[in-house]
């Protein structure tokens, strides 16, 4: 089988470390271009400029590049005729989104927002438990995504790119209304604080419907918190590593109920896993449907918290 060109724009450290080692060991994808000031580390991939790189014949592209470009190449990218594939958030306003949308059904083209998080096995497991309602109604939740400070060269500093941690580590947050509980469109009474110095650093939000809420804590400057508790009727369930997790490392769902459960999720790669499903599925109309309204329900999600 020939293998499906990708051109990736955005080569630094979450490539390298995350995707590369999937792309050049994947049996589909072959990374034929990069959109790169420079070509350090890279052998044997031609590197492109802007103008040079939107003529190549690529099947996909993968944007990692800093949130503030993200909607400029995903429209530049759907006009050269790719699949695009794109780091979260999709976009920081989603004032295009529907030209983004209507683009893209026009031109029958996949476009995929990427929470690796959802496709862990962990994920489905837990979206069963709560489907099954087998420990009765959800009462409230508390989740973090929280981490100690980066370096201040970082994008995510800096007001003209990465435009600071709710892009970054809220976004995981906001996911689980429209991945896991399925209530993007539900009017929540909404509490949301933030501790801004020209970009939001930290913060919390806080969802409130019919005496059923949610604690969402994120941001960085603080103690590394990567998890999630559902606090049921019947039945309180946590899961550490939920958003964020090593390929060599186990993940374990702890039910705490009359006994405490354990169930262990051997090592996994997240992001192949993420790769193979768009393998799969990206010519499938239903597939393709699918992602317009997960990122529809998302960004709108998204833009409403993020004032």
């Amino acid at each position: 089988m020939k293998k499906k060109s990708i051109g990736v724009i955005g080569a630094g450290k979450h490539f390298m470390e995350k995707i590369f080692p999937v792309m050049s060991n994947s049996n589909f994808y072959r990374i034929n271009g990069i959109l790169r000031k420079n070509n350090k580390p890279f052998k044997n991939i031609p590197i492109f400029k802007e103008n040079e790189f939107f003529q190549q014949p690529f099947d996909f592209v993968y944007i990692c590049c800093p949130n503030n470009f993200h909607e400029k190449y995903i429209l530049k990218s759907l006009n050269s005729n790719f699949h695009v594939i794109c780091e979260k958030p999709f976009i920081i306003k989603n004032k295009n989104l529907n030209k983004i949308l209507k683009l893209a059904y026009y031109k029958n083209k996949l476009i995929f927002e990427c929470f690796m998080y959802t496709y862990h096995p962990v994920f489905d497991y837990l979206k069963k438990i709560i489907q099954s309602k087998r420990y009765g109604k959800i009462n409230y939740v508390i989740s973090n995504f929280r981490y100690p400070s980066l370096k201040k060269t970082d994008n995510r500093y800096k007001t003209n790119e990465g435009k600071g941690f709710f892009n970054d580590a809220a976004s995981y947050l906001v996911s689980l209304e429209s991945y896991l509980f399925n209530s993007s469109k539900i009017n929540f009474k909404k509490i949301i604080k933030k501790i801004k110095k020209k970009i939001d650093l930290r913060g919390y939000i806080f969802l409130e419907k019919d005496k059923k809420s949610r604690h969402y804590f994120w941001g960085e400057g603080q103690n590394y918190s990567n998890n999630i508790e559902i606090f049921f009727d019947d039945a309180t369930i946590h899961i550490d590593k939920f958003f964020s997790k090593a390929k060599s490392d186990p993940i374990y769902l702890k039910i705490y109920s009359q006994n405490i459960k354990i169930i262990k999720f051997k090592p996994v790669d997240q992001f192949k896993l993420m790769f193979d499903k768009i393998k799969k599925n990206y010519q499938k109309k239903q597939f393709k449907m699918l992602n317009y309204n997960l990122i529809k329900n998302q960004m709108n999600l998204f833009s409403k918290l993020n004032k």
